[in-house]
């Protein structure tokens, strides 16, 4: 699958606005300390798989360019 400049500044667009809008409503919402915790360790976790996957891909994008 290709992607061009366009593209992914449409993704990391909607990227924002859906992490902007999932911040607004966790304001509004009281969660127990336990659950907090664990969705504080959750998101840790997510990030670094995330990292990790834009990390790879863009060793390879860097890589096939070379």
């Amino acid at each position: 699958m290709q992607f061009n400049r366009q593209t992914l500044s449409k993704a990391a667009a909607v990227a924002a606005v859906a992490l902007a809008s999932a911040q607004a409503n966790a304001a509004a919402i009281t969660l127990p300390a336990e659950l907090t915790d664990a969705l504080a360790s959750v998101a840790v976790i997510g990030a670094g798989v995330f990292a990790i996957a834009v990390g790879v891909k863009l060793y390879k994008w860097i890589k096939a360019a070379l």
